[in-house]
């Protein structure tokens, strides 16, 4: 076997293989100029290696011919590219040759530098444009150099305020910005334009305009009633004026007024801004108003919903010549008056008796008259005044008709 392993060894040396190559990356690139590396395994013949390049893969071009050696092992070659194309794609191979033949590394590609020069700017259509606000967006190509971008903007042409710059670094290829801008004022026009600079230069990108969002100016409403009876329900109709189709909510600040209004309900206006709320039961004196979810809130006046305290009413014959009137009072009026008031012949109501509320369970009171029958049909109510501070305005129960007297 030993001597097999020389003989193949004698072999190899009168008739080498063909050297083995490899290409590697480049460097040292500038407009005119690279530096390409790579590896060459001579296998024990002299070898001479080259560098073969072009802005396509059928090169065109080489390097001067240099010496890779005689040796059996890989050795680090390198080649100086000169009188390249600023920004420009070129390919490249490592080509080494011996007298076996010659061996191509792979493909590989390298960019030239650009030539620094001004940027370039252009000016995009703004976006997420809203009453208050709107984003500017531009593109710039910094051409080699380390550029910033700014926007200029105002309602006219002249501008008037500029943003911060923003980096966009040193590339050759565009690159996109976007700066969100505020304090607007709503349903205008606005101009801008971008404004690239570098060591090089200044560039302006073209003018463009956007009109901001509308706002809402205003809210109104109008209750149906402005007195409902305890428990009870309303309606609550509205405009927004200065934009439809926005949403809006009715908030309630309830008796005694000393905390903030709560969301009772929520709508969206109609295009032309009307809107309408069912107002859930009150219970308590409360003020609404209607206020629009938008980013500029417009907030109706409040408009003040008297509750009335609910008196209840039955009749109930107490002997031969009476009857009793009783019920109970929505909510407890401990410190409440009642009156049993009677109507005359021409319709007015005037007091007849007075009495004092009785505590009943389930947060009521109570009360009971009882009146004589007379010769003639009489009408009777009875009116609650709950001396509670303001929560609850006088009530006063159905009325009721006692039969004359046989």
């Amino acid at each position: 076997m030993l001597l097999a392993a020389a003989l193949i060894t004698a072999v190899l040396a009168q008739n080498p293989p063909a050297p083995a190559v490899t290409t590697g990356a480049a460097d040292g690139i500038t407009t005119s100029a690279a530096m390409v590396h790579g590896t060459v395994n001579p296998h024990g013949a002299a070898t001479t290696f080259h560098v073969e390049y072009g802005t396509t893969s059928g090169y065109g071009l080489k390097s001067a011919e240099q010496s890779a050696g005689a040796g059996t092992d890989a050795v680090n070659v390198s080649a100086a590219l000169s009188r390249l194309t600023a920004d420009t794609t070129y390919h490249y191979t490592v080509v080494a040759t011996n007298a076996a033949g010659a061996t191509h590394g792979a493909d590989r590609t390298l960019h030239t530098a650009i030539v620094p020069r001004a940027p370039v700017a252009s000016t995009r259509p703004a976006t997420g444009i809203a009453p208050l606000g709107a984003t500017l967006v531009g593109s710039v190509t910094p051409r080699g150099l380390d550029t910033s971008v700014h926007f200029i903007y105002g309602p006219t042409t002249a501008y008037g305020a500029t943003t911060a710059d923003v980096p966009v670094g040193a590339g050759a290829s565009p690159v996109s910005v976007r700066t969100a801008i505020s304090g607007l004022q709503p349903h205008t026009q606005y101009h801008f334009r971008a404004v690239a600079t570098n060591a090089s230069g200044t560039a302006r990108g073209g003018d463009r305009a956007f009109t901001t969002g509308r706002a809402p100016t205003g809210v109104t409403i109008t209750p149906a009633i402005t007195r409902v009876v305890w428990g009870s329900s309303l309606q609550v109709t509205g405009a927004v004026t200065g934009i439809g189709s926005v949403p809006v909510a009715l908030e309630r600040q309830a008796f005694p007024f000393g905390a903030g209004y709560e969301t009772v309900a929520s709508t969206t206006a109609a295009v032309n801004g009307g809107f309408s709320f069912v107002v859930p039961p009150l219970y308590v004196a409360s003020r609404l108003r209607a206020v629009t979810r938008t980013e500029i809130v417009a907030a109706s006046p409040p408009r003040l919903i008297s509750v009335a305290a609910k008196v209840g009413v039955k009749t109930r014959r107490a002997g031969r010549r009476h009857v009793r009137l009783s019920g109970a009072i929505w909510p407890a009026v401990p410190n409440g008056r009642l009156s049993l008031q009677l109507r005359s012949r021409s319709g007015r109501w005037s007091a007849i008796r007075h009495a004092q509320p009785r505590p009943l369970s389930g947060g009521r009171s109570q009360y009971r008259f009882t009146v004589t029958r007379a010769r003639r049909a009489l009408a009777y109510r009875v009116v609650v005044v709950a001396n509670d501070g303001g929560a609850h305005v006088p009530g006063a129960s159905r009325t009721v008709r006692v039969a004359r007297r046989r």
